[in-house]
């Protein structure tokens, strides 16, 4: 049949069949299996969904003080704009969902934290399993990351960072190949003070904005660092990231929106790719006068990002600019607040991580 069909016209078919589909039909050959995971391949298909962590107001009873109540959502893609409703993720699966707090996600797989007693989790809400992590051998940690790439290993680490330095840190790593927390000391090039926790990983590295206006690459084999100018001010509306394999950075205001592309780290050679306004996502009306958005994330592979916008998640096609997708929060929207957005891929690391 691979002969009769060509290989080119097997991997268009393939392209358009349902992911679980995709993930039996690696069984059928070895060349569908290699079809099925290739780059090509993968880079012709949507992500999976997007999961939203966001929060709702106060818990019951709780008043002011209380601690805000997390939610986590999907957002499945290949929605019409304007029919898209985020759905609430069924995390029952998972016995400790309601004793636990998710704080981080990476490429698929969500980090948890339990404080009494320390205990981190990681959950693949895609296969519906779950891993305990050995405690930690220190007693507090003051940031935790979660670092996977299901384009390269069905394995994941979990940095975690116990104190700060002048200019550096003391951080336990956790690497699920080896199933054991390592102690480190980073140097980060700068200040410490200067450092933000707006964190992002990709190609085996964490990239953390820094307000001195550069970004810090920090090797998770190595620990090296390596420090770049930013073209632009570092603001808590910043944030980094990656698509097609290059580092952007995106700056805005809550009205307009810049981003730009690193070209040569070496010579910290930025490029403006794209800026948009509020005129661009909401033309014409009132309406465009008084909205703002934020900006969440980047598409790995196209030129589309992800902007939050009261109430709604948008994508947002930078090419063609226009909203090429958005999902709506609910019923009770007037307390919605937008806190990180992780996207899916497609990939048979994700389907063996945590198996």
């Amino acid at each position: 049949m691979d002969a009769e069909l060509g290989e080119d016209v097997l991997t268009e078919i393939l392209s358009r069949l349902p992911f679980r589909s995709l993930a039996r039909f690696q069984c059928v050959s070895t060349s569908w299996r290699r079809i099925i995971s290739s780059d090509y391949l993968r880079r012709k298909l949507p992500l999976i969904t997007s999961g939203v962590l966001y929060h709702d107001g106060p818990r019951d009873g709780g008043g002011a003080a209380a601690n805000p109540a997390y939610s986590y959502a999907c957002a499945p893609q290949g929605v019409a704009a304007g029919d898209g409703v985020a759905v609430a993720g069924d995390m029952s699966f998972f016995p400790r969902h309601g004793e636990s707090t998710i704080i981080d996600g990476c490429n698929g797989l969500l980090l948890y934290y339990a404080s009494r007693p320390m205990e981190f989790h990681v959950v693949n809400p895609t296969t519906r399993r779950w891993a305990t992590l050995p405690a930690p051998t220190g007693k507090r940690t003051l940031l935790s990351v979660l670092a996977f790439d299901p384009y390269a290993s069905p394995h994941y680490k979990v940095v975690c960072f116990t104190g700060w330095l002048p200019r550096g840190a003391t951080v336990e790593v956790f690497d699920s190949r080896r199933g054991a927390w390592r102690d480190h000391d980073v140097d980060f090039g700068l200040d410490t003070d200067a450092m933000t926790a707006t964190m992002h990983y990709s190609g085996g590295a964490l990239h953390v904005l820094a307000y001195s206006g550069h970004v810090v690459r920090v090797d998770l084999d190595t620990m090296a660092c390596t420090v770049t100018a930013l073209p632009a001010p570092v603001s808590c509306r910043a944030r980094a990231g990656h698509c097609r394999g290059r580092l952007r950075f995106a700056s805005s205001d809550g009205t307009r929106l810049r981003i730009w592309e690193l070209r040569d780290g070496d010579a910290g050679d930025w490029a403006l790719m794209h800026e948009i306004g509020v005129g661009d996502v909401v033309p014409g009306g009132e309406s465009s006068q008084a909205m703002t958005f934020l900006f969440m994330a980047f598409h790995p592979e196209r030129d589309v990002v992800y902007l939050w916008s009261p109430w709604k998640l948008l994508a947002f096609d930078l090419v063609e600019r226009r909203v090429e997708e958005e999902w709506a929060f609910g019923s009770e929207k007037e307390g919605a607040h937008l806190i990180q957005v992780w996207l899916f891929p497609f990939s048979r690391h994700l389907a063996k991580a945590l198996a």
